[in-house]
């Protein structure tokens, strides 16, 4: 459906019910953490004015601001972690990182950089990136449109309380978006963040299982898709870092992957 229909069904669903009359099964709230009702409010003022501007965007035929992969051309590798920042496994992946002089990008729960804001520091202060993987880690194609953009608009909020910077870097939980999710994403500011390989580390396989989905799937400008608080990626990393640097690999943050003229 195009931004300018489900814009006007949206327009049509707050006047009559609003998101607080949404079905219980599908209502996802913080009711009383300040940066969840400060993004709720701010959504409710101008989600319509930011998708009327992000469907004349669309109408000039700008693309989605998505990547998946960077230049294929080019050997390089970005690595990403989800899901955190975890009081346990945080500090050991960036304690690994440091000592392999390698950075990544964290897509990070708003929630959980609440709860450990020591950790987003750590982050930041190690020069690694963090993006925005929404407030409760929730599957979005499931929202209404109001409240897909409280999620995303709850998460930013933290991460640029806590570090001083708004986010731009974005990735929906699991990978589920469509495209209402992905212009909500676009017009508030975000690039789409997908990724290449995916070897199932949130399962927890074995280490010989991990290793060998890891090393099949590598490419030339990939984006690989690790989580944070999995122990068996903690033991496997160091690992796939010697791969990576042995088979002359350059390890990048996903910022360096964008298109120059299209960057934030």
């Amino acid at each position: 459906m195009k931004a300018k229909q489900w814009l006007l069904l949206f327009v049509l669903a707050v006047g009559l019910s609003g998101c607080r009359n949404a079905s219980p099964e599908k209502r996802v709230e913080s009711p009383t953490d300040p940066y969840w009702l400060q993004a709720e409010k701010e959504v409710y003022k101008s989600l319509p004015e930011l998708l009327a501007q992000d469907a004349t965007e669309q109408q000039q035929k700008i693309a989605l601001r998505k990547l998946i992969r960077g230049n294929p051309n080019r050997k390089w590798i970005a690595l990403t972690f989800d899901d955190g920042p975890h009081p346990l496994y945080t500090p050991k992946l960036v304690a690994i990182l440091n000592k392999y002089q390698v950075k990544a990008t964290f897509f990070v729960v708003g929630k959980m950089a609440e709860q450990y804001p020591e950790l987003v520091h750590l982050l930041q202060q190690s020069g690694h990136a963090i993006g925005n993987h929404t407030y409760h880690h929730v599957n979005l194609t499931r929202l209404t449109p109001e409240q897909i953009a409280v999620e995303i608009k709850a998460c930013g909020k933290v991460i640029q309380n806590l570090t001083g910077q708004a986010p731009h870097l974005f990735r929906p939980p699991g990978g589920d978006y469509n495209q209402t999710v992905a212009e909500i994403a676009n017009a508030l500011g975000y690039w789409l963040i997908l990724w290449t390989d995916d070897p199932g580390d949130y399962a927890r396989p074995n280490e010989a299982t991990l290793k060998q989905r890891l090393l099949d799937q590598l490419s030339n400008g990939g984006i690989i898709l690790l989580h944070d608080g999995v122990p068996e990626t903690i033991d496997l990393l160091p690992q796939l870092l010697d791969y990576l640097k042995r088979e002359g690999y350059e390890i990048v943050l996903v910022d360096e992957m964008l298109p120059q003229q299209k960057s934030q």
